[in-house]
């Protein structure tokens, strides 16, 4: 009676009073029911048990008829309580482990460079991904970076002979369409592959790694037939890998990509871009020298492996000294002159970074806005979604 009284005149006891005035019996026994239902439903795993057995504890304990018999019960209550928590925890391991599974295959292949050997069996969720342990090595020796090998070695950049780069693998897909919705279809896929890579990529340059560029390799004559194609093969690529952030940034949807302030990030590391493929002639600078004429390639270098070289501040093109260069900014512009493949510089150091990305075939007309569908009418069929590729992910 004493504790019906101190539950009657709690805040509790009053909310019971207000909700449950002027009810039936059968009806408060009812919503009691369900009350309590829903408070178990809430508490902690295990917590009805041990409340149970305290219960059974100080009853038993009270008509213990002595001293032995109440050392016995107590050391037999606490050991079934701690055989009850051991239990408990081994149970919400195993919850808080299938319900995170798939985003720690993720997070683990990202870390460690577990490589899965099929895309069905990594973004599956059904029991460990079929994978194999892969070294820093063999991101150096991708099929992106071997492929891309005679263009690091014969371009007149001369941090480019002794950069390390880690690429992509490229994937054929032969169960898709040969069309333009097959392709980009496959270029879909592969960019989905090289995501955790890419993220491991940008995890090793935060911690310091002396990496200096990531290469995306796009495999298919059509993906780089034209300025067109090419331009919408990029949108997609990076529009991709924006969808995919993990920080959520989504570099790629921001309204002001054709302006100063705007830059291409991922996993909060900032990069500067630039762009090979076959359709440029031999006099421009982003020429592929004849190797690998079915591929395309874009590079992501990180603003960290600059800072990591010492480069010195950029400078306009009137600002370069083309006589007697002052420095390596210098040199490696009078390089690209020297051999007829002069790029374009801007007379101000504030200047939008995305129009440099894709450069016309001409290296002084006008900037191609890639990111814009309009660009490239002819190949538009071939940019990503970034929801669709969004939800991929997610799953």
């Amino acid at each position: 009676r004493r504790l019906w009284l101190k539950l009657w005149s709690s805040p509790c006891g009053l909310r019971w009073s207000l909700c449950y005035s002027g009810m039936s019996a059968e009806r408060l026994l009812q919503a009691a029911l369900a009350d309590v239902r829903r408070l178990a439903s809430k508490a902690p795993p295990g917590a009805l048990p041990r409340a149970v057995a305290a219960l059974c504890y100080s009853s038993l304990l009270r008509r213990c008829p002595g001293e032995l018999p109440a050392v016995l019960l107590t050391a037999a209550f606490l050991a079934g309580l701690f055989w009850e928590a051991r239990r408990t925890s081994r149970l919400q391991e195993e919850q808080t482990l299938a319900r995170l599974a798939p985003l720690l295959r993720v997070a683990e292949f990202a870390q460690k460079g577990m490589e899965p050997e099929a895309d069905a069996r990594f973004l599956s969720t059904r029991g460990p991904p079929a994978c194999r342990l892969w070294s820093e090595e063999d991101f150096v020796r991708s099929q992106a970076c071997i492929r891309l090998a005679d263009v690091k070695r014969r371009t007149h950049c001369l941090f480019a002979n002794k950069a390390t780069l880690w690429g992509n693998d490229w994937v054929e897909r032969p169960d898709l369409a040969s069309d333009a919705s097959g392709r980009r279809a496959a270029l879909e896929a592969n960019v989905l592959r090289s995501v955790p890579r890419f993220h491991r990529f940008c995890l090793e340059v935060k911690a310091g790694a002396g990496l200096d560029a990531f290469v995306f390799e796009a495999r298919g004559a059509y993906f780089g037939a034209d300025v067109d194609s090419f331009a919408a093969t990029v949108r997609c690529v990076l529009k991709g890998f924006s969808a995919a952030d993990p920080c959520g940034m989504g570099c790629m949807s921001k309204s002001h990509i054709g302006k100063a302030s705007w830059y291409f990030q991922f996993a909060r590391e900032s990069f500067f871009l630039t762009s090979f493929a076959p359709c440029y002639s031999e006099n421009h600078p982003r020429y592929q020298f004849g190797s690998h004429p079915d591929s395309c390639f874009i590079l992501f270098q990180p603003e960290m492996a600059f800072l990591r070289h010492d480069l010195p501040p950029d400078r306009g093109r009137s600002a370069t000294n083309w006589e007697e260069p002052a420095d390596i900014r210098d040199r490696i512009r009078v390089n690209f002159k020297k051999h007829g493949r002069e790029y374009r510089i801007p007379e101000t150091v504030s200047y939008p970074p995305a129009e440099f990305i894709v450069s016309p075939l001409d290296v002084n007309d006008a900037p191609i806005r890639f990111w814009e569908a309009r660009c490239c009418p002819a190949a538009a069929g071939a940019a990503i979604q970034p929801s669709e590729l969004r939800e991929e992910v997610e799953q």
